[in-house]
């Protein structure tokens, strides 16, 4: 492991970089979107629809954008802390695993509260079995994929660190 990283610290480098702008980026693209639709009064919370929308944006902004910018940031450290023998784990690092979950658990909760939303607020119903079986195929299916590949990397970082962390010290 020792050598791929000796031979290949400038590719690590320019990952860890790139890896680490889209990062913040992320998070700025969020931040600039909940200021931006606070201050713009595009949606009103009064209304069902506004409300509705309102949480979409939310929803959408913490799931596409801040969960993973963090995720995203949490990569850029352990890249770092790969090749880089001097760098300790930084704080997204030491908690990866947790953000991982977190990331996971979300992407399995959206799609069934986007359910329970509109079956409440927008009074949208699902008269026959076959079309709620539907909806859970098509939208809870690939979520769950994903929330299950989240979670194995969940896994690999909780048990890859200590192991990255001690061959450190016996170099």
């Amino acid at each position: 492991m020792n050598e791929f990283i000796e031979k290949n610290k400038s590719l690590l480098r320019s990952y860890c970089l790139i890896t680490r702008i889209i990062g913040w980026l992320l998070l700025i693209v969020a931040l600039v979107a909940v200021v931006v639709r606070s201050l713009s009064g595009f949606f009103d919370a009064d209304d069902q629809l506004g409300f509705y929308m309102t949480y979409r944006l939310f929803q959408d902004l913490a799931l596409r954008y801040v969960l993973l910018g963090l995720v995203l940031l949490g990569l850029a450290q352990f890249v770092r802390y790969l090749y880089e023998s001097e760098y300790q784990l930084g704080l997204i690092l030491r908690h990866g695993d947790k953000v991982l979950y977190l990331y996971a658990l979300a992407l399995v909760v959206n799609p069934v509260l986007d359910y329970f939303y509109r079956m409440k607020i927008l009074g949208m119903t699902y008269t026959n079995t076959g079309s709620l079986f539907l909806y859970l195929l098509i939208i809870l299916l690939p979520a769950t994929a994903r929330a299950l590949i989240f979670l194995g990397m969940a896994r690999i970082l909780k048990r890859m660190v200590p192991v990255v962390e001690e061959s450190k010290t016996l170099v």
